[in-house]
């Protein structure tokens, strides 16, 4: 037979992390890659339609095997690269507590060589033992089959509260037993959440089968209150995509859709290296990892839930086992209340304004200079409204930057939304006007709190306010109506800041050279390939075009030295006619410069060559091996900003 190579793994610290070659039969990879082919064919053929109406297919078909063909439609920049390889993803692991395993291959629609889950390892726990983790909610597939509302309610005898149903998979796969499953679990009292087995590798393609979820959970009676869950656990997808950002494209479009709870599972190798749990944010993610040794102890508390097992029976229920997860943030067991109806503005005061806020969702209106917004609590602002008395003729405008976005192509007016919901996307500034007789009579003063800077001062009538470029959010906002003619609220600086580049100039004095000539942001400085010593440096801010305080510090460790004193201002730090070889050094802002850029720096070093980036007071070089740094480089950019390659 012929043999194809694909990905093995790594052990490190018991997890499986990184890949690395080895060959396998082709009949296995052949059986593999012929399930992916067939998704993405389905893929491709809904890509086109994410953003229109679908409707519900009447018929629920418990496996769809459309033709294989390719998938043209995804453009360029959405494409995963076809020709990496199979990733094997890791089966157990190690944690303080002992060894576990973690699931794989429970895909309905995959035909992997493994089938689903070898569960013999995986100890069976029976419900009635109480020396377990918690007992939270259960989760139910096809496999689970028929189950009566006489069984759900035996399932409640034990503590279990909720239950998760899934729905669908990819865009051709519904389970038949939905239905029945979500109306009797819901007769018996539990709450009832639905997850959906995802097989996304692009941005359209997460929107298509967020679509396909959302019209089969309304059409088995599931509302807008409901858990959404995104499964994305498929081993033929893994690592082929930026998971996180795709995952976060299902959640935005799941939210356009009216369903406001999401939240992401997976098993806890997906969220050491495949997925960025910060990002997503840990409170939204249910982990699996099934210890082999079952004790009361409930382990990864820092995330939403906890998938410990998939091997519980319930002594009632016959020939049936089930998976069961602790919920620690009441994500599947806590009761969801009515969503409150949108604040309203006050129809006596002269200007009203609220604003939507991260976790918050919009605030009460406020008026008369009072703060909209929160202080102090690093929310982003993600949306605002404004109105106007209607004793004023005329109109109050608006307008935001958004993240990614920038300024909004139109101006919004009377209570419109400016901004975004439910898309994560922090408001960056803003605009606010008066027009009509209004502003012939009054100016509209505005100002905001933003990220790094704080309230930045007052500006009126359609000036920008906040930020563009930094992406700092915007976290509050305060308005003021003041006739014309009279003093404006007092303020001090700026009250808008577009960024602009700061950069560096530094010089080194070289052996036998004496002083460089000097350089700027990220130009070598010293020699490469003659092997000739580093002794000295000089560094200062030569150019600061929103003049930020602060300033460059700097200090080298010198051969017999040591570590010297921190130097700015072009002083020198190392030494000049000794002979002494400058080892290492320590580069770092200070001020409001230190606030909004980062300075990177990275040195060139006898034996080992360039060192990678380093920043913020990090050390560069070498200490304590005797060897010399021979040339450096130095560059200062943005905060949030990527470090230099």
């Amino acid at each position: 037979m012929k043999s194809k190579k694909i990905i093995s793994t790594l052990m490190i610290g018991g997890m499986v992390l990184f890949p690395m070659a080895t060959m396998v039969l082709a009949e296995s990879s052949e059986s593999i890659s012929s399930t992916e082919n067939k998704i993405n064919t389905q893929m491709s053929s809904t890509e086109g339609s994410t953003t229109s109406s679908t409707t519900i297919d009447s018929s629920i078909l418990e496996k769809t095997e459309p033709p294989v063909a390719s998938d043209s439609t995804v453009s360029s920049t959405e494409e995963s690269s076809e020709a990496e390889q199979e990733m094997i993803l890791p089966t157990e692991g190690e944690a303080d507590f002992g060894g576990y395993s973690l699931p794989r291959n429970r895909s309905d629609l995959s035909n992997a060589v493994n089938g689903r889950m070898t569960r013999a390892a995986i100890p069976s726990v029976l419900a009635s033992n109480k020396n377990t983790p918690t007992k939270s909610f259960v989760d139910i597939s096809s496999h689970n089959g028929t189950l009566s509302v006489n069984d759900f309610n035996n399932m409640k005898k034990y503590g279990v509260a909720g239950v998760v149903v899934k729905l669908t998979e990819a865009t051709s796969y519904k389970n038949p037993f939905a239905a029945s499953q979500v109306k009797n679990a819901k007769a018996a009292g539990l709450k009832v959440s639905a997850y959906h087995y995802s097989w996304f590798k692009t941005d359209s393609q997460a929107r298509a089968e967020a679509d396909y979820f959302a019209n089969f959970a309304r059409s088995v009676g599931l509302d807008n209150s409901t858990v959404m869950v995104n499964d994305i656990e498929e081993p033929q997808i893994a690592g082929k995509a930026n998971h996180t950002a795709n995952s976060i494209a299902f959640e935005n479009r799941l939210k356009q859709l009216g369903f406001q709870s999401v939240r992401h599972y997976s098993s806890l190798s997906w969220f050491n290296g495949l997925i960025n749990a910060n990002t997503i944010g840990k409170q939204k993610i249910w982990v699996a990892a099934y210890p082999y040794t079952i004790t009361n102890n409930n382990y990864y508390t820092d995330y939403s839930s906890w998938q410990w097992n998939s091997r519980l029976r319930f002594p009632e229920i016959a020939n049936k086992e089930f998976d069961i997860s602790a919920d620690y943030n009441n994500s599947f067991t806590g009761t969801i209340s009515t969503p409150k109806p949108d604040p309203q503005p006050d129809p006596n005061a002269p200007v009203s304004y609220s604003s939507h806020v991260k976790d918050k969702g919009w605030l009460n209106f406020v008026s008369n200079d009072n703060v909209s917004g929160t202080v102090g609590e690093g929310r982003r602002m993600e949306a605002l409204k404004m109105t106007i008395s209607n004793k004023f003729s005329g109109n109050i405008e608006y307008q935001s930057h958004i993240q990614n976005i920038g300024w909004e192509s139109s101006w919004k007016t009377n209570g419109q939304i400016s901004g975004t919901t439910g898309q994560a996307k922090q408001v960056e500034a803003l605009k606010i006007r008066l027009t009509g007789e209004v502003s012939k009579q009054y100016d509209i003063y505005y100002r905001v709190h933003s990220q790094a800077f704080g309230w930045l001062n007052w500006v009126k009538n359609g000036e920008a306010a906040g930020t563009e470029g930094f992406a700092y959010r915007l976290e509050a906002y305060q308005i003021k109506l003041v006739p014309k003619g009279q003093a404006a609220p007092s303020g001090q600086g700026r009250g808008f800041f577009k960024y602009q580049d700061a950069s560096v100039s530094y010089q080194s004095h070289v052996q036998n050279k004496g002083w460089m000539p000097s350089v700027n942001n990220g130009q070598i400085s010293g020699t490469v390939g003659n092997s000739l010593r580093l002794e000295a440096l000089k560094l200062k801010i030569s150019n600061n075009p929103l003049a930020f305080s602060g300033n460059v510090e700097y200090q080298t460790h010198s051969q017999y030295i040591g570590w010297q004193n921190w130097k700015s201002n072009f002083n020198m730090a190392g030494t000049e006619g000794q002979g002494l070889r400058a080892e290492a050094v320590k580069i770092r802002l200070t001020g409001d410069l230190a606030l909004h850029y980062n300075v990177y720096y990275r040195a060139h070093c006898q034996t080992y060559g360039w060192q990678n980036w380093v920043k913020n007071g990090e050390v560069a070089g070498t200490t304590g091996k005797g060897k010399q740094m021979e040339a450096i480089q130095v560059k200062i950019i943005r905060k949030n900003s990527a470090a230099p390659k």
